[in-house]
């Protein structure tokens, strides 16, 4: 049964909701030319912990209990203007299908989520993404329209999944190694030094390196480091979260829902990945914690990248993920490297009548979001 919006309920989501959350993102995919569904199998609050120590959910409910759909906020310490700010993450807004296209629908959940923002008088910035193959999202949460919040675009994260099927040189001349659990006091440093250059990048401690609910799954050892004097001067992840969220192919649109087995045969031959079948789980890792010194920052990010790759070909993943900015020139790099199929996600600060003085303080610069985080 669909009921009328009037009969829907918009409240914080209780922890015996935890299989319904889970349930509405298996089911709701997000558009685009290639249709994902965000999984966050076993248990939703687990996958949630990794965007930050403080996560809330807004649910919308039929009136037998049933979800219907939610909307994730979650808050961290972020660099802002090269200062640490406590930043609120907007993401995981689904709906049922039935349900999508009503205004009202819409204006509520924000409102629910507004109530939780205002709770929150320290996080005074919020921020969202939206993939740009999703028009109509983008369209119509861009439009800033009255009730709803003001949507400011500040850059474009860009998502690089590079497919694992051969070697990479590795520039010679360089202290190249795993990392270890002493590395990690001089990891967060480093960390600290180079990403508060960025634009809303994460600010890491060493107790969120050593957190296993903040880091969840990532060791010490699957950190790849350069050293130089002495001292670590870049470092680069590999942290493989598919034990707690999966991406989930849907289906294609266009071209290539027609033309997969096609682009899936000359693939080796255009250095581009194959495209799995709907229904498949994607198995990838994410580069993370992409890090280094200013001096020589764009050659020690490509030479980490590069080692890094190597070191996870043979673990059975079909591909690798890295997030950069718009404005970032490793990105090109990236991209022709390693044939690396791009996605493009639009950022936004996201702010109400009570925020927008605070968003709007904030400076254009080169953003580097963490996407393992997202």
């Amino acid at each position: 049964m669909v009921y009328s919006t009037r009969d829907i309920r918009f409240e914080p989501a209780l922890p015996e909701d935890e299989p319904e959350l889970r349930r509405v993102l298996r089911e709701t995919a997000m558009d685009g030319t290639i249709r994902l569904a965000f999984a966050r199998e076993p248990n939703f609050y687990e996958a949630a912990a990794v965007e930050g120590p403080t996560h809330e959910a807004i649910v919308a409910r039929d009136p037998t209990g049933r979800v219907l759909g939610l909307c994730s906020r979650s808050t961290r310490s972020l660099w802002v203007d090269r200062e640490p700010v406590q930043v609120g993450y907007l993401s995981a807004l689904r709906l049922e299908e039935a349900y999508r296209g009503r205004r009202q629908m819409l204006q509520r959940g924000f409102d629910a989520v507004r109530a939780l923002a205002q709770a929150d008088p320290a996080t005074t910035l919020h921020m969202t993404t939206i993939f740009e193959d999703n028009a109509p999202a983008l369209r119509f949460l861009s439009a800033n329209l009255e009730g709803f919040p003001r949507y400011r675009r500040v850059g474009t994260v860009r998502t690089f999944a590079m497919p694992t099927w051969r070697r990479q040189r590795v520039p010679q001349g360089l202290a190249l190694r795993p990392g270890t659990e002493a590395d990690l006091p001089e990891l967060a440093a480093l960390l600290q030094r180079s990403l508060r250059r960025y634009q809303l990048a994460p600010v890491w401690t060493e107790a969120d390196l050593r957190d296993p609910a903040r880091c969840r799954g990532l060791r010490p050892e699957d950190f790849s480091v350069v050293e130089r004097d002495g001292g670590l001067v870049g470092c680069v992840a590999l942290w493989d979260q598919t034990a707690y969220k999966q991406s989930i192919v849907v289906g294609y649109e266009g071209g290539l829902s027609t033309f997969r087995g096609l682009v899936n045969l000359a693939a080796p031959l255009l250095n581009v990945p194959r495209l799995p079948p709907p229904g498949a789980t994607l198995r990838h890792a994410t580069l993370s914690h992409l890090a280094a010194e200013d001096d020589d920052e764009q050659a020690l990010s490509t030479a980490l990248i590069a080692y890094a790759y190597n070191r996870a070909l043979g673990a059975g993943y079909s591909w690798l993920t890295l997030g950069l900015g718009d404005g970032d020139p490793l990105g090109d790099e990236v991209r022709r490297q390693y044939g690396a199929v791009e996605v493009r996600a639009a950022l936004f600060l996201v702010s109400w009548p009570e925020g927008h003085a605070a968003a709007d303080a904030v400076a254009p610069r080169v953003p580097r979001l963490e996407i393992a985080t997202l």
